[in-house]
């Protein structure tokens, strides 16, 4: 899906390395996170992100319980999962071409959301912008988000380059 053509590498001039498809950045890994309010929303939660993805999530419970936060030892508090492959080539896939264009005044991810190691994290507010969601837009209405990190590999100097390969727009304005 997120492929280049061997004409797109030749940027080799006098006296550089040439590129190898080996050496590019590829993004490796799709980690998904949404927290819970409630645990009442723990249902719905969890087949919103099976939905979304086609993967069962894994459920986070507490270690230990917290009396300042109100939180017994077992409690959900979260789920989680990860997408590699053709899963995760479909998540990116209706994520670029299908989400984010649905979003109001969107101008790209701003660039800051990269981590010292070239993570790119950004989160999503609304389950019924995917069109797996829409059919079910009672289920999903309510205003609960997800956190999503896109692990790459290869240089970190050139981890950036992964994500605009993938058509990814990404916003260099620095916020005010």
């Amino acid at each position: 899906m997120f492929h280049l053509s061997l004409k797109s590498l030749d940027f080799s001039q006098k006296g550089e390395k040439k590129i190898s498809l080996e050496s590019l950045p590829k993004i490796d890994k799709v980690i998904i996170r949404a927290n819970l309010r409630t645990p009442e929303n723990l249902p719905n939660l969890f087949l919103a992100l099976l939905t979304i993805t086609g993967q069962t999530p894994k459920t986070n419970y507490a270690k230990r319980p917290l009396a300042g936060f109100k939180l017994k030892k077992d409690q959900p508090l979260g789920l989680q999962l990860t997408l590699r492959g053709e899963k995760m080539n479909s998540f990116l896939k209706n994520l670029i071409f299908i989400v984010l264009p649905k979003f109001v005044d969107f101008s790209g991810v701003p660039i800051e959301n990269l981590d010292s190691q070239g993570n790119l994290h950004f989160g999503s507010t609304q389950f019924f912008l995917w069109p797996q969601c829409e059919v079910s837009y009672e289920i999903f209405r309510r205003p609960t988000g997800f956190h999503i990190t896109l692990i790459s590999k290869g240089n970190s100097k050139k981890k950036p380059l992964a994500y605009s390969y993938t058509g990814l727009p990404l916003n260099k304005e620095k916020k005010d």
